[in-house]
């Protein structure tokens, strides 16, 4: 258990003299591999040891992003552009959908509009029809009330009818064609 400890204690040192930059004393390979720090064995401090255990957050934070990380950075940049250039489509679509919903419920309001006054209107027209239907009835069934009503002329029909002959006479004759190629 005393080497166990002293192999540990040599590469500790190597690992501090690695960090300063200075080469390790010997090239010998490491007695065991590194393990995380959740699967090492424990072990009990003893009298006048102090225990240190070194957190991986610390180092990971503090050093460079590697390629492959520079790589995953910009592909999540690329990503966040493009939804938000589909999130810009999408809101100037919407809008596009509500102006012509817009003007959809306009133009139905127009033609409510209009349906609601060509209605009148039928209704108007309609009732003025009625009425002139009325009227119309009514007079001929005084028209026909009058006929009954009215002298018979005695005697015999005369042979021609004497406004007949006024309303000829009245209309002005036909003018004749003038024949200019005969000559008189």
């Amino acid at each position: 258990m005393h080497d166990e400890h002293q192999v540990n204690e040599e590469d500790k040192l190597r690992q501090a003299l690695a960090r300063l930059g200075a080469g390790s004393t010997s090239r010998a390979p490491k007695s065991r591999p590194a393990a995380p720090t959740a699967e090492r064995r424990r072990r009990f401090v003893r009298d006048g040891q102090v225990v240190v255990e070194h957190q991986g957050g610390r180092g990971i934070a503090a050093r460079n992003p590697s390629q492959e990380d520079q790589e995953e950075i910009e592909r999540l940049r690329q990503s966040v552009k493009r939804e938000q250039r589909r999130w810009e489509e999408a809101e100037r679509s919407l809008m596009e959908v509500r102006s012509q919903l817009k003007a959809f419920e306009t133009r139905e309001a127009h033609a409510k509009i209009q349906i609601t006054e060509l209605n009148r209107e039928l209704r108007e027209n309609q009732d003025a029809i009625q009425t002139l239907k009325a009227c119309l009835h009514q007079a001929r069934e005084q028209a026909a009330e009058a006929a009954r009503r009215a002298p018979r002329p005695v005697g015999r029909p005369r042979k021609e009818p004497v406004g007949d002959v006024e309303i000829a006479e009245k209309e002005p004759a036909e003018q004749e064609p003038v024949q200019w190629w005969v000559k008189a």
